[in-house]
């Protein structure tokens, strides 16, 4: 079996993309199945937590904003050591507007946030996992 080459593109992010109905009792759902996503990549308990509070941070608001029938787009991003997570609305359209309140929260317990009008989009390293591959 012939070793990789050096020049290798990097593997691609696997990518997941949940879509659910916006509303505030499906916030719990959706922290579960993330939770298991950042789980199953090797995060630690407490980086889950850090991760199902941002969610859920910016999951009520927009679900609070939203009409009936309306559903978030959730996509999850990941690469080794590293977890995406990006929120809209389907169809595009509702406004995400957090307060400071809510804004300090995420800027807290994630390594990066961007919101934009109609996504908020947030990672979050895994401190373990990247202290193993340092190791290496």
């Amino acid at each position: 079996m012939a070793a990789e080459s050096p020049h290798a593109p990097p593997t691609p992010p696997d990518e997941i993309e949940i879509t659910i109905p916006l509303r505030v009792e499906f916030a719990t759902t959706l922290r579960t199945v993330v939770a298991g996503i950042g789980s199953d990549a090797g995060f630690s308990v407490d980086e889950l937590a850090d991760l199902r509070l941002a969610l859920s941070e910016v999951f009520s608001v927009l679900a609070e904003n939203s009409a009936l029938g309306e559903r978030a787009r959730v996509s999850c991003s990941m690469v080794p050591g590293k977890l995406s997570i990006s929120v809209s609305s389907d169809p595009p359209g509702v406004s995400i507007e957090l307060d400071d309140l809510a804004t300090r929260i995420l800027q807290s317990v994630v390594d990066d946030v961007t919101i934009d009008s109609d996504m908020v989009t947030f990672s979050k390293r895994s401190i373990e996992l990247g202290e193993s591959s340092r190791r290496a």
